[in-house]
């Protein structure tokens, strides 16, 4: 994964250092792009599906010329919320083959209207009660084996989705590293945002268990504000398109304005579905690691 530019593996180049990065999808044409674009001579560019690199990981890494590397640090980024079933599955397999301090991201699809619109038999959408039935309905199919007791119908909310999501990838975890193993999966940071479509994206390590309480102590979790102590504990990241003007007005004013001054200050309103007040309140919070999107000739 990594899209033909492979953006994010520059940005782990260059912030992390790391040089030994692999990159794959399953179209030729874009594992060609990316083969152009990669960062270092040292990033592999693979034509692989994520399931085939996850049952052959070690031969991977091998042909990457990184076996004998002392960790390593995987992003599944998926889009389909048909597959989630089959994602939910791949995570479970990837982290049963990774070792002690290996990190892993997952992105999935978290957009209650992804999982279907309904009509009746005179072609009328069902109401959002009978909408949330369906829903349910076909997200229990398609992961019914993952999904905690408690979920149901009413969890088919923008809301309430990305924790059902979340809890049926906590639940996956502990199937793949039972209690009575060493070993287990940590949750470190669970954020769900929209880029179009609600994604939901969870980042966490393996560990030994008795060294949970340490590593989040030495790691300074608690004062991250991204920060997910266990699979219930999701942030909302609101991150509409800003122009550099708009993020110099509100980084210049956004620790001391309240919402009524900035929103004057700027004199226009964000997309219908910008809640401009929750927004500000999370931009005052992470405004120094918002991403910069600029447009630019060159």
């Amino acid at each position: 994964m990594g899209a033909y530019p492979l953006e994010d593996h520059k940005l782990v180049h260059r912030l992390l250092g790391i040089t030994r990065l692999i990159a794959f999808d399953v179209s030729q044409d874009i594992v060609d792009r990316q083969k152009f674009n990669r960062p270092t001579d040292s990033c592999h560019c693979f034509c692989r599906k994520s399931g085939e690199l996850i049952d052959k990981i070690d031969d991977v890494l091998t042909e990457a010329e990184a076996g004998d590397c002392s960790g390593i640090v995987v992003w599944l980024d998926y889009t389909s919320p048909s597959q989630i079933g089959e994602q939910i599955r791949e995570f479970q397999t990837l982290i049963d083959r990774l070792s002690e301090n290996d990190l892993v991201r997952i992105t999935v699809n978290a957009h209650p209207p992804a999982l279907g619109e309904f009509k009746d038999d005179n072609g009328k959408r069902l109401d959002k009660h009978a909408t949330r039935e369906k829903r349910f309905d076909r997200l229990n199919s398609r992961i019914g084996e993952f999904l905690q007791t408690a979920v149901g119908p009413e969890h088919m909310t923008e809301e309430l989705l990305p924790l059902a999501l979340s809890g049926a990838f906590g639940k996956a975890a502990s199937m793949a590293l039972p209690p009575t193993g060493t070993t287990t999966f940590m949750p470190l940071s669970i954020v769900r945002y929209a880029d179009g479509h609600q994604m939901l994206s969870i980042t966490g390590m393996i560990t030994k268990r008795p060294e949970k309480e340490a590593i989040w102590n030495r790691l300074e979790m608690s004062d991250w504000p991204f920060a997910s102590k266990d699979w219930s504990k999701i942030h909302r990241l609101y991150v509409p398109d800003l122009t550099l003007r708009e993020r110099m007005v509100l980084d210049r004013s956004v620790a001391i304005g309240n919402h009524e001054s900035l929103q004057k200050e700027l004199g226009f309103s964000f997309d219908q579905d910008v809640d401009l007040k929750s927004f500000l309140d999370n931009y005052k919070d992470f405004y120094r690691f918002y991403p910069s999107l600029l447009t630019a000739e060159v």
